[in-house]
């Protein structure tokens, strides 16, 4: 068996949810000002670029003998680029390759930009999606779903937590305290039975906020919080005290994730467990293992190598004692079924991420919806991904290039 064709479809899918992808109300470029006497980090070190639509890549990958798997890179940002980088550089690596070999053709992909300083980034998101479609293709192909052939499910189904909800600055109204604590009830309600906020508009703020949500949920509710990489150390350790005294459950890229030695620190001073969803490959996050700065990894499957990677990242942890919970922030059915098949089969999974907005790429794109009950996200039971994908929804944002 061989690959026979790889198509790329740079989606840029109108959003549906009134209230806005939740990344970019937290840290993006009009999200509101931080109100500190002390401008630092200044603001540009911690606003970040997002896209007015919903974007993402699909790959679709055909074999000679009439296979067809899905994958998708992660592009909540400039799409086509990472279309032209599979396109022009890695599609025609894997055209005419046997699509089992997924080891050996993810290390053909990787080493292809090695000498050029390409070890992340569009790169790598561009490598997670052909990754993502060749495991979907091997499933199809032995018979049975992405979970067995890692190894089989420690879980069905997996626990995903909420994401997200923005904190309020300090100097927000009563009012909008009010709103925050029934935007967390409404999680609740719907049966998810944890949620995670982002934080980084300001110290008062955060605090404030965490505490109107931890009151509001009550004490048997898991809450996480996610700061982006928007304090300094002295500043991350200010709220993670506050955070541990509420009872959350970890402190995702509290500093940038260029501040390793930072993250052991950090380690150091405060109890509530540190996370980390920046990681891209198993060598930078063996980085953050040995310096004890990390005690849960997040790769992105989409956006860290794909399966391959991802896969080898949540091992490496386990080796040192270190949790896994894949982040899933956004993006179409294709990234959640490939987060929850790999969620499954990892023995250290603690968690998955599962954003809550309204997805114009989700369950409107399959035939048969993605199944979520009570907070928990059931593995799909078909052959490779397990998705049964209506290609016309799905591509039906695709732009052309």
């Amino acid at each position: 068996m061989k690959v026979n064709s790889v198509e790329t479809f740079a989606i840029e899918a109108k959003p549906i949810d009134n209230k806005g992808y939740w990344g970019a109300r937290a840290w993006g470029q009009g999200a509101p000002t931080r109100h500190l006497s002390a401008e630092y980090p200044p603001k540009i070190r911690r606003t970040f670029l997002y896209s007015p639509n919903i974007e993402t890549v699909i790959i679709r990958i055909t074999t000679d003998e009439g296979l067809v798997g899905w994958g998708e890179a992660k592009a909540p940002v400039a799409a086509r680029v990472t279309k032209a980088l599979i396109d022009q550089l890695l599609a025609p690596v894997v055209i005419g390759q046997n699509p089992c070999e997924t080891v050996r053709l993810w290390e053909t992909l990787y080493a292809g930009m090695r000498v050029r300083g390409h070890q992340s980034g569009f790169w790598l998101e561009a490598i997670s999606g052909i990754d993502i479609a060749l495991w979907d293709i091997a499933g199809q192909f032995a018979g049975w779903p992405i979970h067995i052939g890692l190894g089989g499910a420690f879980r069905k189904p997996v626990r995903v937590y909420a994401s997200g909800i923005p904190t309020l600055p300090g100097n927000a109204t009563a009012e909008a305290f009010d709103d925050l604590a029934n935007q967390a009830l409404e999680v609740k309600d719907k049966g998810f039975t944890a949620l995670k906020m982002a934080l980084g508009r300001d110290i008062p703020g955060d605090v404030q906020s965490a505490e109107v949500v931890r009151q509001a949920v009550g004490p048997e509710f898991d809450l996480y919080a996610d700061a982006a990489g928007s304090y300094d150390a002295a500043q991350a350790i200010t709220i993670g005290k506050d955070l541990e005294r509420l009872n959350f459950g970890f402190f995702e890229m509290p500093i940038p994730p260029e501040n390793k030695d930072g993250y052991a620190r950090l380690a150091a001073r405060l109890d509530i467990p540190l996370a980390l969803d920046s990681l891209m490959t198993r060598f930078e996050t063996l980085d953050f293992l040995r310096r004890g700065g990390l005690h849960l990894v997040q790769p992105d499957v989409c956006r860290a190598g794909g399966i391959t990677e991802c896969r080898r990242i949540a091992e490496l942890a386990d080796a040192f004692g270190v949790a896994y919970a894949p982040h899933c922030s956004i993006g179409s059915a294709v990234h959640f079924a490939a987060s929850v098949h790999l969620g499954a089969a990892m023995p250290n999974t603690m968690t998955c991420e599962y954003w809550i907005g309204n997805n114009p790429l989700g369950n409107r794109t399959l035939n048969k919806p993605l199944d979520l009950e009570n907070g928990r996200l059931n593995v799909p039971g078909g052959t490779g991904l397990g998705l049964e994908i209506n290609a016309e929804a799905l591509l039906s944002a695709a732009v052309k290039c």
